[in-house]
């Protein structure tokens, strides 16, 4: 970021997003959160006095041009000490950074390209302005389309002499030859040069004049001719003529843009007005534009919205979706419905059973300002919408802006396509207020809700892939899917009816919610044995199933029902004997969606009550082991002491046998020889006492080796009474779970 700029004309300075010959671009954002593209231009001091005024005409013609396919000019200060110009902020790459990155464009992304860069040179042209810059640097690739950046300043650089002499404005490879030959006066022509050579870059991923060197380049601009092999043919002629030497000879942005629509060819005359002609080239960008005639590939139908031409509307109308009249081509017969449009055709001319007229001529309602632009049509406005879903959620959120929008559509534009009940209230959900406008107005469009993808295939995928993770709820909800019902059906093997919207969003709705009532019948029984049993504060039966289970079930339904299967075979044989019957495969939809969701539910509750028989076991088994082992304990202390005694009296009876017979052999003469004698007799008794009573009790002791169930309850009587308490308690709930497992309903069997 340049040294010591912080804040320019009330934009926060970011970060620099890159430089270039006119001057540093930075994000810049207000206090409001709003972004631009804020370019402060490369000036010092001497600088010319007229750079000031010309660059501000630049710049107020610059905020004339319409913001289609253009960066808008938000606010600019040519006279500020160092000028600076604030644009629109496009997210997205550039085009060259999409070639290096991608490859050259093809087919259907080829002709959007050059339809969307010639509406937007179009537009800079009328508004008197002249780009001189245009490069694939200066195109950016965003979520809406092409945009074009950085016009509005270069002729007030390159007139008033800010560069040096050996400057110029502009890119070399882009560079008409005029410009390289010093021409007094430039054209807008030279942007027609800019994009021929353009238009040969995305093609191809090569300059139309390349060289190792500046000289070689300029050289082949001014003499040779381009290298336009990799342009398709039916592009490459067009191409050609906008890279003539001669300025005069080369066509008119608008003339360009005529001919890829398929008008005059690029003569000399222009038949169609500018305006007919930018609004044919904004519908036109999201039209079906890939002919299989011509070899480019072909692309979603991305608009309902169809140009008619005003001699179209002197003739016989045909009713198309909604009950709108529609014009039949003057001279085409029935073969015409089925040919392919090609780079000579109007694109979006060819009728399909999808489009809606637009007003003839220009509208003359004011236009509604949303996400930074301008809006005349309510086609436009929902299609902003659908690339800007948080900023719409934001309108229809607050009320007063919902009530701008609502006034514009009811009484500047007086269309009735629109849901009414959409402005009254604040919804629920703005999000789904947002797909509820965009389905009505343009049900074309891919649905999206919440910024996710919401066609058929994506959803069926996210319900299938439920390893990566839980799926958001609220996307598949059954009142979101009868919105997305309002957009057009896209499967062409699929019998829904032109304009009627998708009739396989509203099949899944109805299994969905056929499924729930189902559901509510066969569940009953378990519920009522659930809360009769008192097991009313477990998951099961009595759990409540979100509609929008029912809809993933039913989006998913071979992978949810394995899922089904694989918790079923999970249960032990002795608690799977109380689960429902499993439903014949050729039964309807609903009704194996209903018993499986009760297979799932009595699954959930019984894992808890075989958990819980577990637990019960595991305890009365620890409590059973301690009491046998106190037991054990017990009798083998009872057999040491007996063996002790019966020693101590076996000592006992031989001390004293020896005694006698010392007296009788008259070893004893006197009663100190007799004590002596009666003490060494007693000493080696109670030394034989000890020895061997320790060999008995060793032999007959118990290790204690059972947690103590009890370690807060002292003496082993009390221990052992608690135990023996315990006991009975863990055996009536274990008799008690029993008794509720054999109660489980059968219905069916």
């Amino acid at each position: 970021m340049d040294a010591g700029v912080g804040v320019v004309g009330g934009y926060r300075l970011i970060r620099e997003l890159g430089r270039g010959g006119f001057g540093s671009v930075h994000l810049g954002e207000t206090a409001d959160g709003t972004r631009a593209a804020v370019k402060l231009l490369h000036t010092g001091p001497g600088v010319d006095p007229r750079f000031a005024e010309m660059f501000a005409r630049e710049v107020e013609a610059a905020r004339r041009i319409s913001p289609f396919c253009v960066a808008q000019v938000l606010d600019a200060d040519p006279r500020a000490e160092r000028p600076w110009i604030a644009s629109e902020y496009i997210e997205g790459r550039t085009l060259m950074a999409e070639i290096e990155a991608e490859g050259p464009r093809r087919g259907a992304d080829l002709q959007r390209l050059a339809i969307s860069t010639a509406t937007a040179l179009t537009a800079i042209h009328r508004a008197g302005v002249a780009h001189r810059d245009l490069k694939p640097e200066n195109i950016m690739m965003a979520s809406d389309g092409p945009r074009v950046i950085d016009f509005g300043i270069a002729r007030a650089f390159e007139e008033t002499g800010v560069f040096t002499a050996t400057s110029r404005v502009g890119t070399l490879h882009y560079m008409a030859p005029e410009r390289l030959d010093d021409a007094r006066h430039l054209t807008t022509a030279v942007d027609v040069f800019a994009w021929g050579a353009v238009m040969v870059y995305a093609a191809s991923g090569r300059h139309a004049f390349s060289g190792r060197t500046q000289t070689a380049v300029i050289k082949r601009i001014l003499v040779e001719e381009p290298d336009c092999s990799a342009v398709p043919g039916e592009l490459r002629g067009l191409v050609v003529r906008c890279l003539e030497k001669d300025p005069e000879r080369r066509p008119t942005a608008h003339q360009v843009l005529e001919t890829l629509l398929g008008h005059s060819g690029g003569g000399a005359g222009e038949s169609v007005g500018v305006d007919d002609s930018m609004e044919r080239g904004s519908t036109a960008v999201t039209s079906v534009v890939a002919p299989e005639s011509t070899g480019l590939e072909p692309t979603l139908l991305e608009t309902r919205r169809v140009t008619v031409e005003p001699e179209e509307a002197e003739g016989t109308r045909r009713t198309g979706p909604e009950g709108v009249e529609e014009p039949e081509p003057e001279g085409k017969g029935p073969e015409w419905e089925d040919a392919g449009p090609d780079w000579g055709e109007s694109v979006g001319s060819r009728p399909d059973p999808y489009r809606v007229p637009e007003p003839l001529g220009r509208s003359t309602s004011p236009p509604f300002r949303f996400a930074g632009r301008l809006h005349r049509t309510l086609e436009e406005l929902a299609a902003t919408m659908h690339a800007h879903g948080s900023a719409a959620e934001e309108v229809f959120g607050d009320s007063d802006r919902r009530a701008l929008l609502a006034a514009w559509v009811v009484e500047d534009l007086a269309d009735p396509r629109v849901e009414r009940s959409l402005f009254r209230t604040r919804p629920v959900d703005p999000a789904l207020a947002v797909a509820g406008f965009v389905g009505q107005v343009r049900p074309d469009l891919p649905p999206r809700y919440r910024g996710r993808d919401m066609r058929l295939p994506a959803l069926r995928e996210m319900a299938a892939r439920r390893e990566a993770g839980p799926a958001d709820p609220g996307v598949v909800l059954p009142e979101v899917l009868e919105v997305m019902a309002e957009y057009d059906c896209r499967d062409a093997a699929h019998p829904c009816v032109p304009g009627g919207g998708c009739t396989e969003y509203r099949d899944l709705v109805e299994d969905a919610r056929s499924a729930r009532s189902a559901y509510t019948g066969a569940i009953a029984p378990y519920a009522h044995w659930q809360a009769a049993a008192g097991l009313g504060q477990l998951s099961g039966p009595v759990e409540r199933v979100a509609d929008a289970e029912f809809v993933l079930a039913a989006l998913a339904p071979q992978a949810w029902e394995r899922d089904v299967a694989e918790e079923r075979d999970s249960l032990e044989e002795s608690w799977r004997s109380g689960l429902p019957p499993l439903p014949p495969r050729d039964a309807p939809l609903s009704e194996r969606l209903a018993h499986g969701m009760v297979l799932r539910r009595m699954c959930r509750l019984l894992r808890e009550l075989s958990a819980q028989y577990a637990r019960l076991v595991t305890d009365a088994d620890l409590l059973e082991g301690y009491v046998q082992e106190r037991a054990e304990i017990r009798s083998r202390k009872a057999q040491e002491r007996g063996a002790r005694i019966a020693l101590g009296a076996v000592l006992g009876v031989c001390g004293l046998a020896v005694l006698a017979g010392l007296a009788l052999w008259g070893l004893l003469a006197s009663a100190e020889t007799v004590f002596l004698a009666g003490v060494i007799v007693a000493a080696f008794g109670f030394v034989a006492y000890r020895a061997i009573g320790d060999i008995v009790g060793h032999g007959t002791g118990v290790p204690v080796g059972t947690r103590d169930p009890f370690p807060s309850v002292a003496g082993h009587r009390a221990k052992l009474a608690r135990t023996q308490a315990a006991i009975a308690d863990v055996d009536g709930r274990i008799a008690a779970l029993d008794r509720i497992r054999a109660q489980v309903p059968r219905p069916g069997r």
